[in-house]
C-alpha cells in the first residue's frame, strides 16, 4: 500500500494535468444537490443499523454448520475453503487498508484544480454512488444466504464458525465499495477531460487495483469465495460507473421536458418540450 498511493497520485496528478487544455466549458453532471445529497447521506447513515443487523441475521449454529461439506462446493470456489487459517488476520487488515484507501481515493481528483470548482457535485454523486451501491447489497445478501469459506474450512475450530456473520458471502461488500469508489474517479476523471483511448484504459486499469487487492485479501481471510468476489467488483463498477454516466444523461436531456396536458375535448396525454 505504501507503493501504491504515491504511484496512484502520480498518475491522477499527471493525466489530470495533461488533460487540462482539454477541460469542459461546464460539467458534464447535472446534479440535484437539494434533494439528493441529503437522500444518499441518509441511506450511508442508516447503513451503519443494517450492517449491523446483517451481522446478526447471517448466524450459524453449530448444527448449521454440521451440514456443510467442501465437497458439495464448485470446483471454481471450492479451493477458497481449504485457506491457510494462520493468514487469516492479517489478510484481514490488509483488506481493511486497502478498502480505506479505495474510499478515500476520489480525494485525489482535488489535485485538479478544475475538479475543485465541483467538488460539491462530485461529492452528491459519489454519495449516492454508494447509497445505490448499499442498497443493492443489502437487497442482495439478505436474500441469499451463503456460508463464508471459513465455515468449511476442516482447519478452522468450530468456535470461529458459528455466531455472526457467517452466511453473508454473497457478494463481497469490501470489493464492490472499494471498486465503486475508484472506478468513480476514474469515470469523472475521464468525463471531465475528454479522455480516451490507452489514456482511459490506463486509468480504469490503474482504478482496478485496489479492488483486486482487497478480493485476493478477502479471499485470503477466509471471508469470500471467487464469485462473490467478481460478482462484487461487477457490482461496483456498475455503480462507480452508472451513477456518473446517469447524471450525464441528465445534463445532455436538461432542455428537454414533459409535462401533461388535458385539452378542451377531454383528451389527455402529454406535451414534449425541448429548448433551443
Amino acid at each position: 500500500m505504501k507503493v501504491y498511493l504515491p504511484l496512484l497520485v502520480f498518475l491522477f496528478y499527471s493525466l489530470a494535468s495533461f488533460g487540462q487544455v482539454d477541460t469542459l466549458s461546464r460539467s458534464p453532471y447535472r446534479v440535484y444537490k437539494t434533494y439528493e445529497l441529503p437522500a444518499s447521506l441518509a441511506v450511508l447513515g442508516t447503513s451503519i443499523f443494517g450492517f449491523r443487523q446483517l451481522d446478526r441475521y447471517a448466524s450459524f449454529t453449530t448444527e448449521d454448520i454440521t451440514k456443510l461439506n467442501p465437497v458439495h462446493l464448485n470446483a471454481f470456489d471450492r479451493p477458497i475453503a481449504y485457506a491457510d487459517p494462520a493468514g487469516f488476520d492479517r489478510a484481514q487488515k490488509r483488506s481493511d487498508q486497502f478498502l480505506n484507501l479505495s474510499i478515500a481515493s476520489p480525494l485525489l481528483l482535488m489535485l485538479s484544480k478544475d475538479l475543485r470548482k465541483e467538488a460539491l457535485d462530485l461529492l452528491t454523486i459519489y454519495t449516492t454512488a454508494h447509497a445505490v451501491n448499499n442498497l443493492i447489497y443489502f437487497a442482495t445478501t439478505f436474500s441469499i444466504r451463503r456460508a463464508r469459506p471459513l465455515t468449511y474450512n476442516p482447519a478452522v475450530p468450530l468456535q470461529d464458525k458459528i455466531g455472526y456473520a457467517k452466511s453473508n458471502s454473497f457478494y463481497s461488500g469490501h470489493v464492490s465499495f472499494s471498486t465503486t469508489a475508484t472506478f468513480f474517479g476514474a469515470k469523472v476523471l475521464t468525463d471531465y477531460y475528454h479522455l480516451k483511448g490507452w489514456k482511459r484504459a490506463a486509468i480504469f486499469t490503474a482504478a482496478a487495483l485496489p479492488p483486486i487487492l482487497v478480493g485476493v485479501n478477502r479471499m485470503q481471510a477466509g471471508k469470500h469465495f471467487r464469485t462473490d468476489v467478481l460478482t462484487g467488483f461487477v457490482v461496483g463498477a456498475a455503480c462507480g460507473i452508472g451513477v456518473p454516466e446517469l447524471h450525464k444523461l441528465r445534463q445532455r436531456t436538461r432542455n428537454l421536458s414533459f409535462r401533461p396536458e388535458w385539452l378542451g375535448t377531454g383528451a389527455r396525454g402529454f406535451a414534449v418540450t425541448y429548448t433551443f
